[in-house]
């Protein structure tokens, strides 16, 4: 499946409360650039994610796998928590290098399953050995995403990926 696992669809639209005709926007825009599904990761909003995936089953079924999240501070890093079925968690530390942490890598626990290599919001802060290396150390999957901020910036970057292998590395 191709998945854009890190999107800030409120504030992309400006709209904090999805509406059915907002959410017809976000469904246009991922199968626009050949997505099976994205995370919606409000700053902060889990029940962002989940009121669209609500929308999307009730108006849009099956046009769009929603990966209901939020992205969070934890500690230093900013750390994106995606809602899998099964009540499992999988996390993944964004934008590594953004804001600016000497050793993200330090940061880095057993509850982080991934690691973004890719952003293009943030890929002039991102240090791609940095992040290799940190993913070898702590056996984190490299993803790329968009963190998109803009309906037009979601699926810049997407992952090629089942939500079985997301699920069987989250908690």
């Amino acid at each position: 499946m191709k998945l854009d696992l890190h999107t800030h669809c409120g504030e992309a639209t400006c709209i904090y409360t999805p509406t059915v005709d907002v959410v017809r926007k976000i469904v246009a825009a991922a199968r626009a650039k050949g997505l099976d599904g994205i995370g919606i990761t409000e700053h902060y909003n889990k029940a962002y994610g989940f009121k669209v995936r609500e929308i999307i089953d009730q108006h849009f079924p099956g046009q769009l796998l929603v990966i209901p999240g939020q992205e969070i501070d934890k500690g230093k890093l900013h750390v994106v928590v995606l809602y899998l079925p099964g009540d499992l968690t999988f996390r993944f530390v964004g934008h590594p290098g953004y804001p600016k942490v000497d050793d993200f890598s330090s940061e880095i626990d057993d509850t982080i399953h991934g690691i973004e290599l890719r952003n293009p919001t943030h890929d002039d802060e991102m240090d791609q050995q940095a992040i290799r290396k940190a993913a070898r150390k702590h056996n984190l999957l490299l993803l790329q995403n968009s963190d998109a901020h803009f309906l037009s910036d979601i699926g810049k970057y997407h992952n090629e990926i089942s939500i079985e292998e997301l699920c069987a590395r989250a908690s």
